[in-house]
């Protein structure tokens, strides 16, 4: 198993280099005694503009199909890896929290999560963790949502980041990801990371995987965040330590980032495993990822083909690489921009 950053060890190594770190705009870990969690209600979201409760809303109405008397709504429980049993920063019982899609019938899951509002500065950052209870076979997948209006769910029309679910079956063996189809967005555990194999069922449980979603388009306005449950006869989805902070990374320079007509930018970084490359398409285009050494040699290179407008992402493992700096590309039909990597 490789090593996992947890979310705070990656935001106190990032200190460590430098990076002015701006007030905690979220944070939500889900432990037991959380105040935040405290002000989450059942209660359907009243379409406030501004509202410092958080809402968990169960929209499908659907009866629990397993035999463990699951809850219709968003509900705590146990991280479902061993690896994520305990939360190595306070060394206490991991709490997550997570929705059902397995019901009495096959249907739909439409359980909504919605933060309370906030208030967004210049250059912020959404960051999360989520994992399937397991991958490939019945992987559930989510959507991250934003409103600038209201926390009502029909308010929430824009997607940040979309994780796929298991969309049919073609094989027998249940760990293996080439007998499944999927929808389009994130596939857990597909490229062998943030996985655990459990001998129980023979399959591939998934691991808390960190994600981050810059928020600069939303610079200086108020907004509600909602991690949208939407899987189809799945099974379990669990989220973890949302958390909305700004950061600035004076090496880069805001300048250069706003020169950047893509929005490139590399998570976490310094990296040690993996890096996770955000970018933004204007338009549709031919995109091709590249990785060079400090001398120039490629050492990377990847062609996505054709993608669609909108906002993207592509991972990279890092732990394949030497140590040392690097420069990603990102190269479409019109632009070239690049970013700077550290691989420790």
């Amino acid at each position: 198993m490789k090593k996992i950053y947890t979310l705070l060890s990656v935001l106190l190594f990032a200190g460590s280099l430098g990076l002015k770190a701006q007030d905690t705009l979220l944070y939500e870990g889900f432990q037991a005694d959380s105040l935040n969690y405290i002000l989450l209600t059942q209660d359907p979201p009243p379409a406030n503009m501004v509202d410092s409760l958080w809402y968990d809303y169960d929209l499908d109405q659907l009866p629990d199909g397993s035999t463990g008397n699951r809850s219709d709504y968003w509900y705590l429980s146990m991280a479902f890896a061993d690896a994520d049993s305990t939360d190595q920063a306070t060394m206490d019982t991991n709490l997550v929290i997570i929705s059902n899609s397995w019901f009495t019938s096959p249907g739909q899951a439409d359980n909504w999560l919605i933060t309370r509002n906030i208030l967004l500065g210049d250059h912020d950052t959404l960051f999360w963790k989520s994992a399937p209870f397991q991958t490939p076979r019945y992987l559930d997948g989510y959507e991250v949502k934003i409103s600038t209006t209201t926390n009502e769910d029909v308010a929430f029309n824009t997607i940040l980041f979309t994780a796929a679910e298991m969309d049919s079956i073609n094989g027998t063996n249940d760990s293996v990801f080439s007998g499944y189809d999927f929808s389009s967005g994130f596939v857990h555990g597909l490229d062998s990371t943030y996985i655990e194999f459990n001998d129980d069922s023979a399959r591939w449980r998934g691991v808390l995987r960190p994600f981050f979603v810059p928020l600069d388009t939303y610079a200086n306005q108020n907004v509600f965040i909602a991690f949208h449950h939407n899987s189809f006869d799945d099974n379990l989805i669990s989220i973890d330590d949302i958390l909305i902070r700004g950061t600035i990374n004076p090496s880069a320079g805001i300048k250069e980032r706003e020169k950047s007509d893509l929005g490139l930018n590399v998570f976490p970084n310094p990296a040690n495993d993996y890096a996770q490359i955000n970018f933004q398409l204007a338009a549709e285009t031919e995109v091709a990822i590249t990785v060079s050494d400090i001398t120039g040699k490629l050492v990377y290179s990847e062609n996505k083909g054709s993608m669609t407008t909108g906002r993207h992402f592509a991972m990279i493992n890092t732990a394949a690489l030497e140590k040392g700096f690097y420069t990603i590309a990102v190269q479409t039909n019109n632009s070239r921009n690049t970013a700077k990597l550290i691989v420790k």
